[in-house]
């Protein structure tokens, strides 16, 4: 990992090349809608009409915020639905993930004994500059920083890789680049 990567956030502030049709932020607020409105179903688990009305409420609230954020920010999510295959393995990598972290917690507290955490560079396609590339590389970092042993940094597009943190080290303390840290 040669060379400096950029940090998070560092950088010109996006502007919008041109302005959205109103029917593409109608057709990006219903999909908010529509998503919180499920999740608000599912979380909530009842079918009385208050409870059914205060998700309506909350669900408006929250697709008429992401849409102004969204906008605000001239942000585009062009997301492909194969790009959400790899969420189907992050209930055992969390699952596997706690398993490690809580022996290394025990092993803190039983015997003293520090993890083997660092940094690895895990291989990464960059992609295009575009509002699907960005949105696939969005999804990569979130889905690498859910399982609570790994949490990805960034990005390093000059040289194909995410910087990621482990807490303990896989591989029995060696990454794969030995847990460097990045320049």
């Amino acid at each position: 990992m040669g060379g400096v990567a950029p940090i998070a956030g560092a950088g010109s502030p996006k502007r919008r090349d041109e302005e959205q049709p109103a029917a593409r932020r109608v057709g990006s607020w219903l999909v908010w809608w529509s998503l919180l409105m499920a999740f608000w179903m599912w979380v909530d688990d009842s079918l009385l009409l208050p409870e059914i009305v205060a998700g309506v409420i909350v669900s408006i609230a929250g697709a008429t915020l992401a849409e102004a954020a969204q906008h605000q920010s001239a942000t585009r999510i062009r997301i492909r639905i194969e790009w959400l295959a790899p969420a189907l393995s992050l209930p055992r990598q969390v699952a596997q993930d706690s398993v490690v972290v809580f022996a290394a917690l025990w092993r803190k507290l039983a015997r003293g004994e520090d993890p083997p955490s660092g940094y690895v560079g895990r291989p990464l396609a960059y992609g295009e500059e575009s509002a699907e590339g960005e949105t696939r590389r969005v999804l990569q970092v979130a889905g690498s920083s859910v399982a609570p042993n790994t949490f990805a940094l960034g990005i390093d597009p000059d040289e194909e890789v995410m910087v990621v943190h482990h807490l303990v080290l896989p591989d029995g303390g060696r990454g794969a680049d030995g847990g460097t840290p990045p320049p």
